[in-house]
């Protein structure tokens, strides 16, 4: 080694006795000297300046999460009985009503032969006593009509206005919930996923029950009304159940001193659309019997013979009964799809025995697809309803994005490996064949923006005594400037809202 040094060093003097290398010689040696005297000179050698500038500052919480189908159900048998036929297999598509599997025996339907038999024998007495009427049924018609009109209007109300306001989201696929506001904090005032999942479906198939009550109202001359008022009875009845679940959701939770008044408006508004549905079921009752009773009496106007009407239509009701009683054991001993889907699941085989309540046919959603994540503590403050998001799934590359937005937060937590998390869904803004159920989720959900907001490196920013400073250069010299602060985006940058103006230089950081 220092045989080598030696050598170098008899190089370079050769080299700078050489015109050509004393003059580069001593170009470089000014140089250096310049350099360094620069150095010493310039105080703000020793930083790193940058500017402050005017762009978009977002925040976002970054998670991973699991696809999954938005509704999923396993099915069981109502009735034991032993498997007679399976209509359907593992992969195939179903809709709504079909059945999927059938576990009724040779004695209900045997029952069921008897009962209509019976039945048909009490409508062909019926038919005997009956004559043709001299009394005009339009009055009574028409008070039906009415009643049906009046009830039609109440219900209308009671969902789309009352209990609509408990439900988020978009118009053709809304989540149960509403935002309480608690001294500044939003949180959702919910149901656990399997209520909120019934209430869900429910709602939906409320809503196609009033397209089709409005649509009697339309057309009321060409409609069967006989068949049209137990259609109307049945669609009062659904949304009279269908507030009791939320009012039995909404009864049970617990609301602090702040947001009482909150929950106290929902509880009275859900109160008074019970009131108003009861209230209109029971009227609408009223006028649907009256009809009967005029239609049973218009076979003849003695009231002997209307009596016997009236009392074989009661007959033919209860052999109706009857054969109801034998298709609800029937329908207790099968199993049918509660929504179109997939049929993902089927663990039994024909011949087998089964018993009630055990699950043994798994159907999920065909088309529609949410995300599951559970995000901790510290971010799930700044997490609100219908925040968006982008999605890249791992089995794209990171350029496919998918857009989404939370359609759920869960109120209560869940323990993740010891550490409190909320469980939160994303629903899809649209429909993707793309999207697969158990797919792995990069979710990226932006909780905040400010648009054309000044901004510098979160590094510039220095905190003293609970107060945050930023060093400003004055001319060769720099001044600490206190600032406030806004919200810190996913790219390292901190907005100012107050100490700074755009284009000023600041000390990003000291060099070492």
């Amino acid at each position: 080694m220092l045989n080598k040094i030696k050598t170098y060093g008899r190089r370079f003097l050769v080299f700078v006795r050489k015109p050509k290398g004393a003059v580069l010689t001593g170009v470089a040696l000014i140089a250096l000297f310049l350099f360094f005297s620069s150095m010493q000179n310039n105080p703000l050698a020793a930083y790193d300046i940058g500017e402050v500038v005017r762009k978009d500052v977002v925040s976002i919480v970054d998670v991973t999460g699991r696809v999954k189908p938005s509704e999923r159900v396993d099915i069981a048998l109502e009735r034991s009985g032993k498997v007679a036929r399976i209509y359907t297999a593992v992969g195939d598509d179903v809709q709504r009503g079909d059945l999927i599997l059938s576990a009724a025996g040779a004695d209900l339907y045997a029952s069921l032969a008897s009962a209509q038999s019976d039945l048909e024998i009490e409508r062909l007495e019926l038919e005997a006593i009956l004559k043709t009427s001299a009394i005009d049924l339009s009055s009574a018609e028409e008070d039906l009509i009415d009643a049906m009109g009046n009830a039609y209007f109440k219900a209308d109300d009671a969902v789309k206005n009352e209990a609509e306001q408990l439900f988020y989201g978009p118009a053709d696929s809304k989540s149960f919930g509403a935002i309480v506001d608690t001294g500044g904090t939003e949180i959702i005032f919910g149901a656990d996923v399997s209520d909120a999942s019934s209430l869900r479906t429910q709602r939906k198939f409320i809503f196609k029950d009033l397209e089709a009550w409005q649509s009697y109202l339309q057309d009321p001359a060409g409609l069967d009304i006989e068949e049209a008022a137990d259609n109307v009875e049945g669609y009062l009845i659904s949304v009279q159940s269908f507030l009791s679940d939320i009012a039995a959701i909404i009864n049970a939770y617990y609301a602090t001193s702040v947001s009482n008044t909150i929950v106290a408006g929902y509880r009275s508004d859900i109160a008074a659309a019970r009131t108003a549905i009861s209230t209109a079921l029971t009227a609408f009752r009223t006028a649907k019997q009256a009809y009967l009773t005029v239609e049973a009496g218009s076979s003849n106007s003695s009231s002997e013979q209307l009596q016997d009407v009236l009392l074989q239509e009661q007959r033919v009701k209860s052999a109706e009964a009857q054969v109801n009683a034998v298709y609800a054991e029937i329908e207790r001993s099968s199993i049918r799809a509660p929504f179109s889907g997939v049929v993902t699941r089927i663990d039994t085989e024909v011949g087998e025995m089964l018993s009630a309540g055990s699950a043994v046919v798994s159907v999920m959603s065909a088309s529609q697809f949410e995300i599951e994540t559970f995000i901790p503590e510290a971010d799930i403050a700044s997490v609100a309803l219908n925040n968006k998001a982008e999605i890249t799934l791992d089995a794209y590359d990171s350029d496919t994005i998918f857009g989404a937005y939370v359609s759920f937060i869960d109120p209560a937590e869940t323990m993740v490996e010891g550490v409190a998390t909320y469980k939160v869904l994303l629903s899809f803004e649209t429909e993707d064949e793309r999207i697969r159920s158990g797919m792995t989720a990069n979710v990226d959900i932006i909780t905040n923006t400010s648009s054309g907001a000044l901004s510098v490196p979160q590094r510039a920013v220095i905190e003293k005594d609970g107060k945050r400073y930023v060093r400003v250069v004055r001319g060769d010299k720099t001044e600490e400037v206190e600032v406030q602060t806004g919200l810190k985006g996913f790219d390292g940058d901190t907005e100012i809202l107050e100490g700074l103006n755009e284009g000023d230089q600041i000390v990003v950081f000291t060099r070492g």
